[in-house]
């Protein structure tokens, strides 16, 4: 597995950050285009996924890790909405389990637990609006108190914003998020893994222009949930071209 690029504290973007990516290399004249839009790519391991040396979980999932401090994962999330198009290409039962990491950029630890905090709460999309929003955009968020204060305005009190910290659900949202880093060791965000053993690599998706990257990334994910991780690379190749 590729040693991870993410340094600690600092915010580094790795060449797999597909949101710098996909703008840069979009064809907005349709004269550029030489291949039908309804054409798609056959879905091919070690072009759009990567099979990972991990165990599959024992149930089928859908991770993503992110961070509030890295403008991709912003952009990924509140302009391309690219966690709802995804969720929309998956079966209902199959939940997207977002992860923050911990070690990255400012308040990293501080925002993580935030995160979990969202999650105990079951305000997640409210939290991650927001708290993008105070990151990136209004960079609002320099202490501690600065996070606290945007739940306050989601109308959660300091007193249960502090009693939801200390439980026992937001240290075990914690351990598994601690877990599932360490475990898969993502190489850059947003990094989607299907089933703890298949990573979507974003280079190999369709950057014609935004919108077709993020189909495209439904695409494969739908298409990643679908396989057996038990199964040989190259039979699960077989099956995607048939």
């Amino acid at each position: 597995m590729k040693k991870t690029l993410i340094a600690m504290g600092v915010l580094l973007f790795s060449v797999n950050c597909f949101a710098d990516e996909a703008p840069s290399n979009a064809k907005t004249d349709a004269s550029q285009t030489t291949t039908p839009a309804t054409t798609q790519a056959p879905i091919e391991v070690d072009k759009q996924y990567i099979v990972l040396p991990t165990n599959p979980s024992p149930d089928k999932e859908v991770i993503e890790f992110f961070s509030f401090n890295c403008p991709s994962c912003y952009r990924f999330e509140n302009q391309y909405h690219g966690s709802q198009v995804i969720a929309k290409a998956i079966p209902q039962d199959i939940k997207i389990k977002r992860y923050h990491l911990l070690d990255f950029g400012p308040l990293a630890q501080d925002l993580a637990q935030a995160w979990a905090i969202a999650n105990v709460l079951g305000i997640e999309d409210n939290v991650s609006q927001a708290l993008y929003n105070a990151v990136q955009k209004d960079h609002s968020i320099k202490t501690p108190d600065d996070i606290k204060a945007v739940f306050a305005k989601l109308g959660v009190d300091s007193e249960t914003y502090d009693k939801t910290k200390d439980s026992f659900l937001v240290k075990a949202f914690m351990t598994q998020q601690a877990n599932a880093i360490k475990e898969m060791q993502p190489t850059s965000i947003p990094t989607l893994i299907v089933n703890r053993k298949f990573y979507i690599n974003a280079q190999g998706l369709d950057v014609s222009s935004d919108d077709a990257f993020i189909k495209d990334y439904a695409r494969v994910t739908a298409f990643l949930v679908g396989l057996d991780p038990n199964v040989k690379a190259h039979d699960n190749q077989e099956n995607s071209n048939e």
